[in-house]
């Protein structure tokens, strides 16, 4: 029996999903976000749904097959996750969309394992070099350290985020300064009492044990490995959800590090936050870039919300981008490429 054929993107951006299981009972195609279809089954055994039209863009689903979740076995496309896993669809506009392959110049990613002194466990970092890095060895670039949501590694933005696909598409266009992106594993090893209390308490002790390594330790890593600017002027920080909240904290804290900072639905609790508020003048003196996005039907947008009046209210320069969306990588594929189309100009 010859594996099912899955998905399939039609010429109405609907697509079909199809999965063999002639053992099941039931079989729904669960979208990311999105309600479950519900698959039939043919006489082979192979189960199939059908979406409506999509828009362009890159879709995650995964199965639900008498209530165990799997992935679709035979897409390679895959978000791994270190909680949940998913399959992915990229659905072509009339046009080609900006998180769409296209006939560019590809820079490359880069992947790297290292024993960190500060912590002394085994961690892994992504970079990305842009179309050309190889082409001129007198050129230094600036950085952007972009940083995971909770539960993804350091791949996620690479696979998942298209973060790669994005910026050659941006350069491209001229749209964006080619630039080096360093994508880090956002989680400190874990330590006793880190499981006590809230879900903001372990983002506080993580993040706090964390921000030695991303600023100092990896920071010096690849000024050594690739050939970046090393004034705070060419370097930014940004991330999604955990990792908004962590490119914030160690962002608003390191100014002298980081002159552009960028937040993606970000996992804010305003009280962590508040103490570095009562600095304007020097975020005001410092900052070229503070960007805040997050999409109105997001569980964070409140928290988000809440932070936006904080910095109105402490006249802090920003730009703030709020949107339709939800708490999804449709629209931070979209922050990713508004926030690196300011950056460093």
């Amino acid at each position: 029996m010859e594996p099912a054929v899955s998905p399939i993107v039609h010429a109405d951006r609907s697509v079909t999903f199809a999965l063999h299981a002639p053992n099941a009972d039931s079989v729904h195609v669960k979208p990311h976000p999105g309600e479950p279809l519900m698959a039939t089954r043919d006489s082979t055994g192979t189960w199939h749904a059908r979406s409506g039209p999509l828009e362009p863009g890159v879709h995650f689903y995964s199965f639900s097959v008498d209530d165990l979740i799997i992935c679709d076995p035979v897409n390679p496309f895959v978000h791994g996750s270190l909680f949940h896993n998913a399959s992915g669809v990229v659905v072509p506009g009339d046009t080609p969309h900006f998180a769409e392959e296209q006939d560019v110049p590809r820079g490359q990613i880069h992947l790297h394992r290292h024993v960190s002194e500060l912590f002394g466990d085994t961690r892994g970092y992504a970079v990305y070099t842009p179309p050309g890095y190889e082409a001129h060895p007198e050129k230094r670039y600036p950085t952007l350290y972009l940083l995971h949501g909770y539960s993804d590694h350091e791949r996620t933005w690479s696979n998942t985020g298209r973060a790669g696909v994005i910026m050659d598409n941006l350069i491209a266009e001229g749209t964006a300064t080619p630039m080096v992106i360093v994508m880090p594993y956002g989680y400190a090893p874990p330590a006793e009492g880190d499981n006590s209390g809230e879900w903001w308490d372990w983002f506080s002790a993580v993040s706090s044990r964390l921000e030695p390594y991303i600023v100092t330790e990896l920071r010096k890593r690849i000024e050594v490995e690739y050939r970046v600017g090393i004034a705070a002027r060419s370097r930014a920080i940004a991330g999604l959800s955990m990792g908004g909240g962590q490119s914030l904290l160690f962002g608003l804290k390191n100014t002298d590090v980081y002159n552009w900072i960028g937040a993606f639905s970000s996992a804010i609790h305003l009280p962590f936050f508040q103490p570095l508020l009562s600095e304007a003048t020097k975020f005001n003196e410092d900052l070229s870039l503070l960007w805040v996005g997050c999409g109105t039907e997001d569980f964070l947008y409140e928290r988000n919300n809440d932070f936006l009046k904080a910095l109105e209210k402490n006249e802090i320069v920003h730009v703030a981008q709020i949107t339709p969306g939800k708490h999804a990588w449709p629209i931070w594929h979209t922050h990713l490429r508004e926030f690196a189309a300011l950056l460093f100009k």
